[in-house]
Protein backbone atom coordinates (compact mmCIF):
# COMPACT_ATOMS: atom_id res chain seq x y z
CA UNK A 1 0.00 0.00 0.00
CA UNK A 2 2.88 2.36 0.82
CA UNK A 3 6.61 2.40 0.19
CA UNK A 4 8.18 -0.67 1.76
CA UNK A 5 10.52 0.32 4.58
CA UNK A 6 12.33 -2.97 4.31
CA UNK A 7 13.38 -2.04 0.79
CA UNK A 8 14.83 1.19 2.18
CA UNK A 9 16.74 -0.78 4.79
CA UNK A 10 18.24 -3.01 2.12
CA UNK A 11 19.32 0.05 0.16
CA UNK A 12 20.80 1.57 3.30
CA UNK A 13 22.79 -1.52 4.10
CA UNK A 14 24.06 -1.74 0.54
CA UNK A 15 25.24 1.87 0.60
CA UNK A 16 26.92 1.35 3.96
CA UNK A 17 28.80 -1.63 2.55
CA UNK A 18 29.88 0.16 -0.62
CA UNK A 19 31.06 3.24 1.27
CA UNK A 20 32.83 1.06 3.78
CA UNK A 21 34.83 -0.64 1.05
CA UNK A 22 35.67 2.74 -0.45
CA UNK A 23 36.84 4.11 2.91
CA UNK A 24 39.34 1.31 3.28
CA UNK A 25 41.19 2.65 0.25
CA UNK A 26 40.56 6.39 0.69
CA UNK A 27 40.83 7.20 4.38
CA UNK A 28 41.32 10.91 3.71
CA UNK A 29 37.72 11.10 2.47
CA UNK A 30 36.35 9.38 5.56
CA UNK A 31 34.95 12.50 7.22
CA UNK A 32 33.03 13.52 4.12
CA UNK A 33 31.70 9.99 3.57
CA UNK A 34 30.56 9.63 7.16
CA UNK A 35 28.73 12.95 6.89
CA UNK A 36 26.90 11.74 3.79
CA UNK A 37 25.93 8.50 5.51
CA UNK A 38 24.61 10.28 8.57
CA UNK A 39 22.51 12.58 6.41
CA UNK A 40 21.11 9.68 4.36
CA UNK A 41 20.26 7.55 7.37
CA UNK A 42 18.59 10.44 9.17
CA UNK A 43 16.36 11.09 6.16
CA UNK A 44 15.38 7.47 5.59
CA UNK A 45 14.87 6.54 9.20
CA UNK A 46 17.99 4.63 10.15
CA UNK A 47 19.32 1.24 9.17
CA UNK A 48 17.90 -0.42 12.22
CA UNK A 49 14.71 1.58 12.58
CA UNK A 50 11.72 -0.48 13.62
CA UNK A 51 9.49 -1.25 10.66
CA UNK A 52 5.76 -0.62 10.91
CA UNK A 53 5.02 -2.23 7.56
CA UNK A 54 3.36 -5.64 7.57
CA UNK A 55 4.33 -7.82 4.63
CA UNK A 56 1.46 -10.18 3.83
CA UNK A 57 2.01 -13.10 1.45
CA UNK A 58 -1.53 -13.55 0.18
CA UNK A 59 -3.35 -15.98 -2.11
CA UNK A 60 -4.01 -14.33 -5.46
CA UNK A 61 -7.76 -14.93 -5.29
CA UNK A 62 -7.88 -12.26 -2.56
CA UNK A 63 -6.62 -9.62 -5.00
CA UNK A 64 -9.99 -7.93 -5.33
CA UNK A 65 -10.57 -7.66 -1.59
CA UNK A 66 -7.02 -6.68 -0.68
CA UNK A 67 -7.35 -2.93 -1.32
CA UNK A 68 -10.41 -2.55 0.90
CA UNK A 69 -8.91 -4.81 3.55
CA UNK A 70 -5.69 -2.80 3.53
CA UNK A 71 -7.43 0.56 3.76
CA UNK A 72 -9.66 -0.58 6.61
CA UNK A 73 -6.76 -2.20 8.48
CA UNK A 74 -4.59 0.93 8.25
CA UNK A 75 -7.53 3.01 9.48
CA UNK A 76 -8.16 0.70 12.44
CA UNK A 77 -4.44 0.27 13.22
CA UNK A 78 -2.80 3.59 12.26
CA UNK A 79 0.61 2.49 13.57
CA UNK A 80 0.88 0.00 10.70
CA UNK A 81 0.81 -0.17 6.93
CA UNK A 82 0.34 -3.35 4.91
CA UNK A 83 2.03 -4.54 1.74
CA UNK A 84 0.30 -7.37 -0.12
CA UNK A 85 2.38 -9.86 -2.10
CA UNK A 86 -0.31 -11.56 -4.17
CA UNK A 87 0.42 -14.81 -6.00
CA UNK A 88 -0.62 -18.44 -6.15
CA UNK A 89 -0.25 -20.12 -2.75
CA UNK A 90 2.17 -22.65 -4.19
CA UNK A 91 4.35 -19.83 -5.54
CA UNK A 92 4.28 -17.96 -2.22
CA UNK A 93 5.31 -21.13 -0.39
CA UNK A 94 8.25 -21.53 -2.78
CA UNK A 95 9.30 -17.92 -2.14
CA UNK A 96 9.36 -18.59 1.61
CA UNK A 97 11.35 -21.78 1.13
CA UNK A 98 13.83 -19.77 -0.93
CA UNK A 99 14.41 -17.24 1.85
CA UNK A 100 11.58 -14.68 1.73
CA UNK A 101 10.51 -13.43 5.17
CA UNK A 102 6.89 -12.24 5.21
CA UNK A 103 5.19 -11.37 8.46
CA UNK A 104 1.95 -13.16 7.71
CA UNK A 105 0.82 -15.80 5.23
CA UNK A 106 -2.69 -16.23 3.82
CA UNK A 107 -3.11 -19.60 2.13
CA UNK A 108 -5.92 -20.75 -0.14
CA UNK A 109 -5.05 -24.41 0.36
CA UNK A 110 -5.40 -26.82 3.25
CA UNK A 111 -2.63 -28.87 1.62
CA UNK A 112 -0.11 -26.04 1.66
CA UNK A 113 -1.22 -24.86 5.10
CA UNK A 114 -0.41 -28.31 6.48
CA UNK A 115 2.96 -28.35 4.71
CA UNK A 116 3.85 -24.90 6.06
CA UNK A 117 2.90 -25.93 9.59
CA UNK A 118 4.85 -29.16 9.41
CA UNK A 119 7.83 -27.33 7.95
CA UNK A 120 8.06 -24.99 10.93
CA UNK A 121 7.31 -21.86 8.92
CA UNK A 122 4.25 -20.88 10.98
CA UNK A 123 3.81 -19.92 14.59
CA UNK A 124 1.37 -22.79 14.83
CA UNK A 125 -0.87 -21.40 17.55
CA UNK A 126 -1.62 -18.41 15.28
CA UNK A 127 -3.01 -20.55 12.44
CA UNK A 128 -6.70 -19.73 11.98
CA UNK A 129 -9.41 -20.35 9.40
CA UNK A 130 -9.96 -17.03 7.65
CA UNK A 131 -12.74 -17.62 5.12
CA UNK A 132 -13.84 -20.03 2.41
CA UNK A 133 -14.81 -20.19 -1.25
CA UNK A 134 -16.70 -22.46 -3.61
CA UNK A 135 -15.77 -23.33 -7.20
CA UNK A 136 -17.94 -22.09 -10.04
CA UNK A 137 -17.79 -22.26 -13.85
CA UNK A 138 -17.78 -18.86 -15.54
CA UNK A 139 -18.55 -17.75 -19.11
CA UNK A 140 -18.05 -14.47 -20.99
CA UNK A 141 -21.07 -12.21 -20.66
CA UNK A 142 -21.99 -12.57 -24.33
CA UNK A 143 -21.49 -16.37 -24.15
CA UNK A 144 -20.57 -16.85 -27.83
CA UNK A 145 -20.32 -20.63 -27.42
CA UNK A 146 -23.97 -20.70 -26.23
CA UNK A 147 -23.16 -22.79 -23.16
CA UNK A 148 -26.25 -23.35 -21.03
CA UNK A 149 -25.21 -26.14 -18.67
CA UNK A 150 -22.17 -27.91 -17.22
CA UNK A 151 -22.91 -30.78 -19.57
CA UNK A 152 -22.21 -28.41 -22.50
CA UNK A 153 -18.56 -28.12 -21.41
CA UNK A 154 -17.94 -31.39 -23.25
CA UNK A 155 -19.05 -30.00 -26.63
CA UNK A 156 -16.41 -30.36 -29.31
CA UNK A 157 -14.51 -27.20 -30.15
CA UNK A 158 -14.96 -25.38 -26.85
CA UNK A 159 -12.02 -23.66 -25.17
CA UNK A 160 -11.74 -24.03 -21.39
CA UNK A 161 -9.30 -22.57 -18.85
CA UNK A 162 -8.47 -23.99 -15.42
CA UNK A 163 -5.72 -23.75 -12.83
CA UNK A 164 -2.61 -25.89 -12.96
CA UNK A 165 -2.59 -29.10 -10.97
CA UNK A 166 -0.63 -27.53 -8.09
CA UNK A 167 -2.53 -24.24 -7.72
CA UNK A 168 -5.37 -24.49 -5.13
CA UNK A 169 -8.19 -23.68 -7.56
CA UNK A 170 -6.78 -26.26 -9.96
CA UNK A 171 -6.57 -28.91 -7.26
CA UNK A 172 -10.23 -28.49 -6.36
CA UNK A 173 -11.34 -28.20 -9.98
CA UNK A 174 -9.90 -31.65 -10.64
CA UNK A 175 -11.64 -33.07 -7.58
CA UNK A 176 -14.95 -31.70 -8.85
CA UNK A 177 -14.44 -33.08 -12.35
CA UNK A 178 -13.65 -36.49 -10.85
CA UNK A 179 -16.85 -36.36 -8.78
CA UNK A 180 -18.91 -35.42 -11.80
CA UNK A 181 -17.34 -38.20 -13.87
CA UNK A 182 -18.60 -40.70 -11.30
CA UNK A 183 -22.24 -39.71 -11.84
CA UNK A 184 -24.65 -41.02 -14.45
CA UNK A 185 -25.46 -37.45 -15.50
CA UNK A 186 -21.92 -36.75 -16.70
CA UNK A 187 -19.72 -39.84 -16.76
CA UNK A 188 -16.09 -40.48 -17.76
CA UNK A 189 -16.65 -39.43 -21.38
CA UNK A 190 -17.69 -35.96 -20.18
CA UNK A 191 -14.51 -35.75 -18.10
CA UNK A 192 -12.30 -36.74 -21.03
CA UNK A 193 -14.00 -34.19 -23.28
CA UNK A 194 -13.59 -31.39 -20.72
CA UNK A 195 -9.85 -32.03 -20.47
CA UNK A 196 -9.60 -32.27 -24.25
CA UNK A 197 -11.25 -28.84 -24.46
CA UNK A 198 -8.92 -27.30 -21.88
CA UNK A 199 -6.50 -25.11 -23.81
CA UNK A 200 -4.76 -23.25 -20.98
CA UNK A 201 -3.69 -24.02 -17.42
CA UNK A 202 -3.12 -20.87 -15.35
CA UNK A 203 -0.80 -20.55 -12.34
CA UNK A 204 -3.22 -18.22 -10.52
CA UNK A 205 -6.99 -18.13 -10.21
CA UNK A 206 -7.23 -14.51 -11.45
CA UNK A 207 -5.39 -15.70 -14.56
CA UNK A 208 -8.34 -17.96 -15.40
CA UNK A 209 -10.78 -15.10 -14.79
CA UNK A 210 -8.90 -12.82 -17.19
CA UNK A 211 -8.86 -15.45 -19.95
CA UNK A 212 -12.65 -15.68 -19.75
CA UNK A 213 -13.19 -11.92 -19.49
CA UNK A 214 -11.05 -11.32 -22.55
CA UNK A 215 -12.98 -13.95 -24.52
CA UNK A 216 -9.86 -16.02 -25.11
CA UNK A 217 -11.74 -19.05 -23.77
CA UNK A 218 -15.40 -20.03 -23.61
CA UNK A 219 -15.42 -21.12 -19.96
CA UNK A 220 -13.25 -21.41 -16.89
CA UNK A 221 -13.30 -22.84 -13.37
CA UNK A 222 -12.78 -20.16 -10.69
CA UNK A 223 -13.94 -19.15 -7.22
CA UNK A 224 -17.40 -17.83 -6.41
CA UNK A 225 -15.80 -14.62 -5.09
CA UNK A 226 -14.30 -13.83 -8.50
CA UNK A 227 -17.67 -14.14 -10.20
CA UNK A 228 -19.29 -11.98 -7.50
CA UNK A 229 -16.71 -9.26 -8.18
CA UNK A 230 -17.20 -9.34 -11.98
CA UNK A 231 -20.85 -10.09 -12.61
CA UNK A 232 -21.01 -7.25 -15.13
CA UNK A 233 -18.56 -9.12 -17.36
CA UNK A 234 -19.38 -12.76 -16.64
CA UNK A 235 -22.11 -15.36 -16.55
CA UNK A 236 -21.92 -18.38 -14.26
CA UNK A 237 -22.86 -22.04 -14.06
CA UNK A 238 -23.45 -23.15 -10.48
CA UNK A 239 -21.98 -26.44 -9.28
CA UNK A 240 -24.13 -28.15 -6.68
CA UNK A 241 -22.70 -28.48 -3.17
CA UNK A 242 -22.78 -32.28 -3.51
CA UNK A 243 -20.35 -32.11 -6.42
CA UNK A 244 -18.46 -29.03 -5.31
CA UNK A 245 -15.35 -28.59 -3.16
CA UNK A 246 -15.10 -25.85 -0.57
CA UNK A 247 -11.78 -24.05 -0.38
CA UNK A 248 -10.71 -23.02 3.13
CA UNK A 249 -8.32 -20.10 3.55
CA UNK A 250 -6.00 -19.89 6.53
CA UNK A 251 -4.03 -17.04 8.03
CA UNK A 252 -0.92 -17.39 10.22
CA UNK A 253 2.02 -15.40 11.53
CA UNK A 254 5.44 -16.52 10.33
CA UNK A 255 8.06 -17.94 12.68
CA UNK A 256 10.71 -15.61 11.19
CA UNK A 257 8.39 -12.60 10.87
CA UNK A 258 10.41 -9.37 11.22
CA UNK A 259 7.26 -7.64 12.45
CA UNK A 260 5.41 -10.11 14.65
CA UNK A 261 3.40 -7.39 16.39
CA UNK A 262 2.19 -6.16 13.01
CA UNK A 263 1.36 -9.71 11.94
CA UNK A 264 -0.73 -10.16 15.08
CA UNK A 265 -2.54 -6.87 14.42
CA UNK A 266 -3.35 -7.76 10.82
CA UNK A 267 -4.57 -11.23 11.74
CA UNK A 268 -6.74 -9.76 14.49
CA UNK A 269 -8.26 -7.35 11.99
CA UNK A 270 -8.88 -9.98 9.30
CA UNK A 271 -10.73 -12.17 11.80
CA UNK A 272 -12.71 -9.25 13.21
CA UNK A 273 -16.30 -8.47 12.25
CA UNK A 274 -15.10 -5.64 10.01
CA UNK A 275 -12.59 -7.83 8.19
CA UNK A 276 -15.12 -10.60 7.73
CA UNK A 277 -17.75 -8.19 6.41
CA UNK A 278 -15.33 -6.99 3.74
CA UNK A 279 -14.57 -10.57 2.69
CA UNK A 280 -18.30 -11.35 2.62
CA UNK A 281 -18.92 -8.34 0.37
CA UNK A 282 -16.47 -9.85 -2.14
CA UNK A 283 -18.30 -13.16 -2.30
CA UNK A 284 -16.28 -15.16 0.21
CA UNK A 285 -18.14 -17.50 2.54
CA UNK A 286 -17.63 -17.06 6.30
CA UNK A 287 -16.26 -20.06 8.14
CA UNK A 288 -18.89 -21.17 10.64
Amino acid sequence: MKEQKRTIQVVQLTIVYVFGEYMKKHLHYSVMIISVLIAFISVTGGVFAETTDVLAFTAASLTGASNDLGTAFESAYPDYTVTWNLAGTQELKTQVENGATPDIFISASAKYTKEMKNGGWYINDTVSNLTSNWIIAILPKDNPAEITSLADLSKSGLKIAMGTEDVPVGINTRKIIDKMANTSEYGPEWKDAVYANTVTYEVTEPGVVEKVKLGEVDAGFVYQSSFSASQDALEALEITKELNEIQFYSVAAMTEAPNQAGAAALEEFLLSDEGQEILDSYGFTPVS
